[in-house]
């Protein structure tokens, strides 16, 4: 199988470069091009800015991924043309691939609801009647994706990258430094900030990794612990790490799962996370992992799970077991999505 894969590949840790691997691992021949540039100018920035404002403004596509993509198809017939979150991407590139090689699937993928206006571009809406398949991991947004012009949209669970997200041996240091009681690691919202206050004002001890808005409220309580973001290695030692690794989920996205609804399992954490029928029927309740509707019922949980290690250790060994034997990882379920593609042909 020879494949054009398309995406972000800048850091080690994102989830883009994960999927990569993936594909590197189904095919025969591979031909990368890398997105990763395209999100760090003023130009960009500018651009992403007034399209969010409304007006039907194209991104500009500073990594010249359209060029190249039309380079390579130029030069080999692919049989798949995997695209990572294309909002750089446009129509013109697309309609050139089915011309010039209409044999070629091409497949589009994002982690992020691109139902949403905050995570779309002018470039994505015009060009998405032209995607063969669609994958997305919101089962929510199918007809939403349908009513934009998608033609044939697929649900898929979230992924952890197995070479990347595993237990790790960890040393006094790291547990020092990286553990806690409970911990989360992300971004800022005010929801999971409420939540976490909630805990560390009724005693537990919560240790956020995090940066931005989070500094704002590094003295607001002696219990909350706030350090700044990790990255790579220490990402997966964190999710080790402590006790009880809290895994929120996005509101402005209506996220039923998230990324971390694998990965923290895979590290062999224990897993606190925000109850929805996804998260149940992804892991068993009270056997593979841990869930709350409430602050009341997460202060309750933390306090029964922090004082009973026993049955903490079980049900992260648990997750950690469900990840492997459900085939969660990127290279059985990027697999399962290129069968999908491959039956379809």
């Amino acid at each position: 199988m020879k494949i054009l894969s398309v995406g972000w590949f800048q850091k080690v840790s994102n989830t883009s470069l994960h999927r990569h691997w993936a594909l590197e691992q189904n095919a025969n021949e591979i031909t990368k091009i890398d997105l990763g540039k395209s999100k760090t100018s003023f130009k960009y920035k500018l651009a992403y800015h007034l399209f969010q404002k409304g007006l039907p403004i194209p991104l500009p596509d500073e990594s010249d991924a359209n060029q190249q993509i039309i380079k390579s198809v130029t030069k080999l017939k692919y049989d798949i043309l995997w695209i990572d979150k294309g909002v750089t991407i446009n129509k013109k590139t697309l309609l050139f691939v089915k011309q010039n090689s209409p044999k070629t699937i091409i497949v589009s993928y994002s982690p992020d609801n691109m139902a949403l206006r905050h995570n779309q571009s002018q470039n994505y809406l015009n060009s998405l009647s032209l995607y063969d398949y669609i994958f997305t991991n919101k089962s929510y947004i199918l007809e939403d994706m349908k009513n934009l012009g998608a033609k044939n949209i697929k649900f898929i669970h979230n992924m952890y990258e197995a070479s990347f997200h595993y237990p790790r041996e960890l040393s006094n240091t790291d547990i020092e430094q990286l553990g806690g009681d409970v911990g989360f690691i992300g971004a800022w919202e005010k929801e999971r900030f409420e939540s976490i206050l909630y805990l560390a004002k009724n005693g537990i001890n919560v240790k956020v990794l995090g940066d931005g808005k989070w500094n704002d409220f590094k003295t607001i309580s002696p219990n909350l612990t706030i350090q700044p973001g990790v990255f790579s290695e220490e990402y997966s030692k964190a999710l080790s790490a402590f006790k009880i690794s809290l895994c929120f989920l996005r509101k402005m996205n209506f996220d039923q799962q998230t990324t971390r609804t694998m990965e923290i399992p895979a590290c062999g954490g224990f897993m606190m996370a925000e109850r929805t029928q996804e998260h149940q029927e992804l892991f068993e309740e009270g056997k593979e992992a841990a869930y709350f509707s409430s602050n009341e019922e997460l202060l309750k949980l933390c306090k029964y799970y922090l004082a009973n290690k026993n049955e903490r250790t079980s049900i992260a060994k648990a997750g950690l077991e469900r990840c492997i034997s459900s085939g969660y990882s990127n290279e059985r379920t990027i697999k399962k999505m290129l069968d999908i593609v491959s039956i379809n042909e």
